[in-house]
């Protein structure tokens, strides 16, 4: 990517820059990762919060304390928030908790961001499901997966989750079973496998027990050619959209939305308080939004 700095921009210091949290659970997608907008070449700290070993809880508030415990704390350092696709109800309820532990709201800055539904973890699942099927070179009506109810991610979320885990296990034992390839490496690849999706499903459960936290600050979304996009994020004090006329595989390649989010950050600077990291580990932040 080319340096897309204007001219006459300071980015020598990073410490008056501040930093930015990034929620991008990049795995095996085509799609361009927050990183390919290079943000620490306009002198920003870059913490990428979910980047392994995964968290395997399943609310989002759970998997939010679990990376703050990690990670945090953080404080007025902070300039804004940014996550992708289905990462955005974690990355708000970390956003809560950066408002309890400052009292500074940043931006929350969403890519394609959007709820993760019940149909989104199926889907994922399935997929999970097919690619293992194909790799161990079993038939479609061998590799048929174990239903759930989509009532069961709220209320039972780990009988889900492991129900999942174990018909990828049970796919792995299957294909062990025709003896036409030694039997542990048969079973380390399906282990292998069916432990990336324990932590991509974990990920998805979590996004989609969300509790869409206020966090006393804006939500600008950056948005695909064809993303369907909220009207108002819900816990967002306010809601701007920005479309940008690019395929959704490339949004982060492009290199207006690099200025864009430098502007939003550059902004949240300019209007937030003196920096300073937090302490400690601050309660869950201010209300709730739907």
């Amino acid at each position: 990517m080319q340096d897309q700095r204007r001219a006459g921009e300071d980015t020598t210091s990073t410490d008056h820059r501040g930093s930015v949290l990034v929620f991008d659970y990049v795995g095996r997608r085509p799609e361009a990762p927050v990183s390919s907008l290079e943000l620490e070449a306009y002198g920003f700290t870059v913490h990428h919060l979910l980047k392994p070993p995964r968290a395997r809880e399943l609310t989002a508030a759970a998997y939010a304390d679990h990376l703050w415990r990690r990670h945090g704390p953080f404080g007025t350092e902070v300039r804004a928030v940014l996550a992708y696709c289905m990462a955005a109800p974690i990355a708000q309820e970390v956003a809560a908790r950066l408002t309890a532990a400052s009292g500074s709201p940043v931006p929350l800055v969403l890519f394609d961001g959007e709820p993760t539904t019940a149909e989104s973890v199926r889907e994922q699942y399935l997929i999970g499901v097919e690619k293992l099927g194909g790799l161990l070179s079993l038939s479609p009506a061998r590799h048929a997966p174990a239903a759930f109810e989509p009532a069961e991610l709220r209320d039972r979320p780990e009988q889900a989750l492991r129900r999942m885990h174990e018909s990828l296990l049970e796919l792995g034992e299957r294909a062990a079973r025709k003896g036409t390839v030694d039997p542990r490496l048969v079973r380390t690849e399906a282990t292998m496998v069916a432990d990336y999706y324990l932590d991509w499903l974990s990920h998805l459960i979590a996004a989609h027990n969300a509790s869409w936290p206020r966090w006393g600050g804006p939500a600008v979304q950056i948005v695909s050619r064809h993303h369907v996009c909220e009207a108002e994020w819900p816990g967002a004090a306010a809601t701007e959209t920005v479309r940008v006329d690019v395929a959704r595989h490339d949004l982060l390649r492009h290199p207006d939305v690099a200025s864009i989010v430098q502007s939003v950050m550059t902004k949240a600077a300019a209007t937030g308080a003196p920096p300073h990291r937090a302490t400690g580990n601050p309660e869950r932040g201010p209300g709730r939004g739907i």
